[in-house]
């Protein structure tokens, strides 16, 4: 017959798994919509089962989740909506707004973010994110199941980091995973403390809720894993931080086993802040660059250049993706440039939302070693967070790697196991499934609370809480599986942009949110042929996509420079010159360099006189030709296709240019040209 407990070992079995599933198809699939709904849908489910089956009047779980700490972890996305939103005054938004208005002839709303939906899927994301510390918080009350999850959160980071050492190896293409293995290292740390310290209290009576031994095993091996991948294929920043991280760890076990009392916690936390200093003296800083990319290794100087016209409420979340490319050296396509985590941060929220972020981090590190020194076994896990924390902030520093979805997802999750388990007597209050006359029961040093029931609005906020968690991410899910509902049919970008436009390499393009959301927009999960044969005679493409269509894809996305070249190229006959002279210049301001464009974009310019006669303009076609000729000789073609195309002004003044900059490439111009005409 069923018991009680086996519907509760059920609902937690099922959110482990639901969670499970979210944080795999994170590292399998990051780039696929259907693998952001599958974690939207998983991490859903999960924070539901709690919201319903879980007894609110939990005390444990009334001190997790409290009114408080809902606020401060909906602050951030209470900001990023925010950003979204029209601004009531006009000076607060960002000029991006106004200059589309005046091009697209209709008022648009001023906003802080510079692209609505960039700024939602970095929503979506953080909402993810939540809802997996929170769901590990919760299920992490037992120290049981926290057990289970700390071996479960060590297998993923080692089955990465041994994926990511082997594409390294074999020199495949992959996100980096310096941050997964960094949290590996962390999590087998934890893990083989845990068994050690299970072995040196075997010798007292009460059941072990995980055989020490294969743990302490599992461990030693994830370990070798983890720090191999780090010292030969990492930067020796992520080998700093998890050193730094790792010592917190030992310190805290070093004090509960050897060192109990004020004095002996004392110099051992003296001796371990000398260290700590002096490690950190190894770290690369770089001089005279910005605080947000010091620790960086990689080129940033688009990164400065954005962050030094950084308005202090930000440029809206995801924004960074859109202005690196404006702000970079041209022809630098070809080695993206990868902001840190921490200019990441300052670029898209602003300084004092990073500065907020930095002294939370903090202070929830503070918080979670002092948790760690008043407990007597279950210090690992609230050591482990702080460990996390502190190295997650060096690398923060160093590179992207943290605000990637997979190692975010597995962060979040490390800190809820930590702050579960930071909670004082949750083994006690939550429903426990190891046997009550476990000695491990007993263990802490802080005295058990007295059992008072806690007022209603205390018991049901926990499960009101995770119960709008689940709705919004349902909400999430629907909103990014069904594009259609939002931007009418399902034709996609890609697939315009193969059919209007000289393409003549073969390389995939990142398609932002607002273009294409089944493509996963900025994170360009889509690759789509580009045939240079079919813009040969641009007359006879008939893109699926109408001007309307692009300029409703504008409203929220202004900074979209190829969506700014389709609108000139699908409206040139209809609109008047000046219209598209200013849809084109647009197209120059908000994709200067991408060189991608160039093709269509001299095409457009020089087949209309009064484009050819607008100064800035003549400017912007000059520079793009000089681009061709001299660093991009391989987009040669295109310039033969615009020269035939082009008005009596354009050729004049192609003419005009060439025979500055390529005297022979224009006799070959004339020579196509002229062949092309007899044929």
């Amino acid at each position: 017959m069923a018991t009680p407990d086996d519907g509760v070992y059920m609902m937690v079995g099922l959110v482990i798994l639901a969670e499970l599933v979210a944080i795999a198809a994170a590292f399998a699939m990051p780039e696929s919509l259907q693998g952001w709904v599958l974690i939207l849908l998983a991490l859903a489910t999960a924070a539901l089962i709690l919201a319903i089956f879980l007894s609110p009047s939990s005390l444990g779980l009334a001190k997790l989740i409290r009114p408080g700490l809902v606020v401060v972890l909906a602050a951030p996305a209470l900001w990023m909506a925010l950003q979204s939103m029209p601004m009531p005054i006009g000076k607060l938004g960002n000029p991006i707004w106004a200059t589309a208005s005046a091009t697209l002839n209709e008022r648009l709303a001023d906003r802080i973010t510079v692209d609505t939906m960039a700024t939602m899927f970095s929503l979506v994301q953080y909402c993810a994110v939540l809802a997996a510390a929170l769901i590990t918080a919760v299920v992490a009350l037992d120290r049981y199941r926290a057990a289970l999850l700390l071996h479960i959160l060590l297998s993923i980071a080692t089955i990465v980091t041994a994926m990511w050492f082997g594409r390294e190896i074999t020199g495949a293409a992959g996100p980096d995973g310096s941050t997964v293995a960094v949290l590996g290292v962390l999590l087998s740390c934890a893990t083989a403390i845990r068994a050690v310290d299970q072995l040196l209290r075997r010798s007292r009576p009460g059941a072990i809720a995980l055989a020490p031994l294969p743990a302490l095993s599992a461990a030693i091996i994830a370990m070798i894993v983890c720090m191999a991948a780090l010292l030969i294929r990492a930067s020796s920043t992520a080998v700093v931080a998890v050193l730094l991280g790792s010592e917190i760890l030992l310190s805290v076990f070093a004090v509960r086993r050897w060192f109990p009392g004020l004095w002996g916690s004392a110099g051992v936390l003296a001796t371990a802040t000398i260290v700590f200093i002096a490690t950190a003296t190894v770290l690369p800083f770089r001089t005279n660059t910005d605080l947000t990319i010091v620790l960086s290794t990689s080129s940033q100087a688009a990164t400065e250049r954005v962050l030094q016209d950084v308005a202090p409420a930000g440029s809206g979340a995801g924004a960074s993706t859109l202005l690196l490319p404006i702000y970079q050296d041209a022809g630098a396509g070809d080695s993206p440039e990868r902001p840190t985590a921490a200019a990441t941060i300052a670029i898209d929220m602003g300084w004092a939302f990073l500065c907020a972020l930095a002294i939370a981090s903090l202070l929830c590190a503070s918080f979670l070693v002092r948790r760690a020194l008043s407990r007597a076994y279950d210090y690992v896990f609230p050591a482990l967070g702080a460990g996390a924390l502190i190295a997650a902030a060096i690398l923060a520093f160093s590179d992207h790697g943290v605000l990637s979805l997979g190692a975010s997802l597995l962060l979040a999750a490390l800190l809820g196991l930590a702050f579960g388990q930071s909670v004082s007597g949750a083994g006690r209050d939550a429903v426990s499934s190891e046997p009550k006359a476990s000695s491990d029961q007993t263990a802490d040093q802080t005295p058990a609370p007295r059992r008072t029931l806690t007022s209603a609005s205390v018991a049901i906020w926990p499960r009101v809480s995770l119960m709008v968690l689940g709705i919004v991410l349902i909400v999430q899910a629907a909103w990014m599986a069904l594009p259609e509902r939002y931007f009418g049919a399902r034709s996609s970008l890609p697939s315009v942009l193969s059919t209007a436009a000289v393409w003549p390499d073969a390389t995939s393009k990142p398609v932002s949110l607002a273009a294409a959301r089944e493509d996963l927009w900025v994170r360009g999960a889509s690759n789509f042929t580009r045939d240079s044969a079919l813009a040969a005679n641009e007359q006879r493409t008939a893109p699926p996509m109408s001007s309307d269509e692009f300029a409703r894809a504008l409203r929220s996305s202004p900074l979209r420079g190829d969506i700014w070249l389709l609108l000139a190229a699908t409206s040139k006959h209809s609109s008047p010159q000046s219209s598209t002279a200013a849809m084109l210049r647009m197209s120059y301001y908000t994709a200067p360099n991408d060189l991608d464009l160039l093709p269509l974009r001299v095409s457009i310019a020089l087949a209309a006189d009064a484009t050819v006669r607008e100064p800035d303009l003549r400017e912007l076609i000059k520079r793009d030709v000089n681009l061709v000729v001299r660093h991009r000789p391989a987009l040669k073609p295109a310039l033969v296709t615009a020269y035939r195309s082009a008005s009596a002004d354009g050729k004049v003044y192609l003419e005009g240019l060439l025979s500055e900059l390529d005297p022979t490439f224009l006799d070959q111009v004339y020579a196509r040209s002229s062949g092309r005409r007899s044929r």
